[in-house]
């Protein structure tokens, strides 16, 4: 018989078995690394979303405190608020540029640049590491940017009131939307009660007066709802109360100088009074314009006025393709100083001389007409800080007065009747007439609404 012998199987290779081993350790480590590090990118990611989140609800913050004509220390403490309270966050630096240091929007007023550095969280990655946690960044800018509107008359102040006011027994037609931002009590087109930030109404009807419009938004409240009344006779409640504060559509406009299209020929003062005379005035810079009789004809271009007043009460006069420019005496037609620091600015309580406007004659009178000219479709442009009153009066017919007129701080009188083609930017508004005035879109759509929005 064969012996049997028992079948032996080889050892197993020590040396295998070791390689296995330490591949199986690096593999694990790897896998181990690779968790931490995805976790680290977690966590900054998240931390980068927090802080974009909050910096942008901030620079929105600080711009809409802007646009209620706060100071730049309360936009800065509401800024604070949406990122520390409302979102949460501490521990990280905060910087607020108002106007903004960087960007597109460098230099900008109405605008807010925020800027966030901050750690993200230590993790097992970065504690094992030895290193700090990573920093994170994050910047926004927001500010008002204009929308299309329809906004005949936009009365900025929001400390007088009324910023509205009819105190005639005409009727003020106005073919668009009317804005007050005066903060007047009142009640609003419900009849319900408005608290007034100052004293007197947001928007008053006197006598037997009334508005007629597509719109009016009154930052506060009125007297008399009924008097405010739809553009289509039965149409809907045109009144709106209580709305936001709307910003200086024109806050960014370029101040004229001689190199936006301003002539710096001194052309003195100007007085023509004479029935028979028969001239014709040159662009450039006086030291005042009055007319109130004889024929006069204004060639096209920039007419500066400084110190003095523009006043045009009589004789036969045509304007076409012009812009009147109304400013102090240390006006610099070379560098626009210092007209061009003016911002948001109150105007001067000493009685530093200063013009105003008064038309109150069948003049014709049409906005500059030059679209590469920042200044296209204005009419009348009173220096930021100028707050002298400004009057528009007479019989005009459509087409005759034409443009923008701007007057950040003034109050307008309108009163007369007929036809005129112009928007107004002013401080507030009175209407004082006792026929009928109709205000016109003038076809340039020069200012327009502001809304804030991030734009960076």
């Amino acid at each position: 018989m064969r012996q049997l012998y028992p079948i032996r199987r080889p050892l197993p290779d020590q040396s295998r078995r070791g390689t296995v081993l330490v591949v199986t350790a690096i593999g694990a480590a790897a896998m181990v690394g690779m968790l931490l590090l995805i976790v680290e990118t977690g966590m900054i990611m998240d931390t980068r979303r927090r802080a974009q989140n909050a910096i942008d609800s901030a620079a929105l913050a600080a711009a809409q405190s802007l646009v209620r004509q706060q100071s730049s220390s309360s936009a800065t403490a509401e800024a604070q608020l949406f990122i520390q309270q409302y979102n949460n966050l501490s521990g990280g630096t905060v910087s607020l540029h108002m106007p903004p240091a960087t960007g597109p929007y460098a230099g900008r007023y109405g605008y807010c640049e925020a800027v966030i550095q901050m750690h993200s969280a230590n993790t097992l990655f970065s504690s094992f590491s030895g290193s700090l946690a990573p920093t994170v960044n994050a910047r926004a800018v927001a500010g008002y940017r204009s929308v299309s509107s329809p906004e005949m008359i936009i009365a900025l102040d929001k400390r007088y009131s009324p910023g509205l006011n009819c105190v005639g027994n005409g009727q003020l037609q106005i073919d668009g939307g009317v804005i007050t931002n005066s903060q007047g009590w009142g009640v609003d087109e419900h009849g319900a009660s408005v608290p007034g930030a100052i004293n007197g109404y947001g928007g008053n009807i006197g006598s037997n007066g009334t508005f007629r419009g597509r719109s009016f938004r009154i930052g506060g409240g009125v007297n008399n709802p009924a008097g405010f009344l739809p553009w289509i006779a039965g149409g809907d409640q045109p009144l709106r109360c209580r709305v936001p504060l709307v910003p200086d559509p024109l806050i960014n406009l370029a101040t004229p100088m001689i190199s936006n299209g301003v002539n710096a020929t001194s052309r003195g003062r100007v007085q023509i009074s004479s029935t028979g005379y028969t001239g014709t005035l040159q662009p450039g810079i006086y030291s005042e314009i009055n007319i109130s009789g004889g024929n006069v004809t204004f060639q096209p271009g920039i007419y500066v006025i400084t110190g003095g007043e523009l006043k045009i009460t009589g004789g036969n006069v045509v304007a076409n393709g012009v812009m009147f420019y109304i400013t102090l005496k240390d006006y610099n037609p070379s560098t626009g100083l210092p007209d061009s620091a003016d911002g948001e600015s109150l105007p001067p309580t000493n009685n530093a001389q200063r013009g105003g406007i008064t038309v109150t004659s069948s003049a014709t009178l049409r906005a500059l007409n030059n679209p590469t000219s920042p200044f296209h479709g204005m009419l009348f442009y009173l220096r930021r800080i100028n707050d002298s009153a400004v009057t528009v009066a007479g019989n005009a017919t459509s087409g005759q007065v034409v443009g923008t007129i701007y007057s950040k701080w003034s109050q307008l009188t309108l009163t007369g009747q007929g036809v005129f083609n112009t928007q107004f930017v002013i401080g507030n508004v009175k209407w004082s007439g006792n026929g009928d005035m109709l205000l016109s879109p003038s076809g340039y759509e020069f200012a327009k609404a502001g809304l804030v929005y991030l734009v960076e």
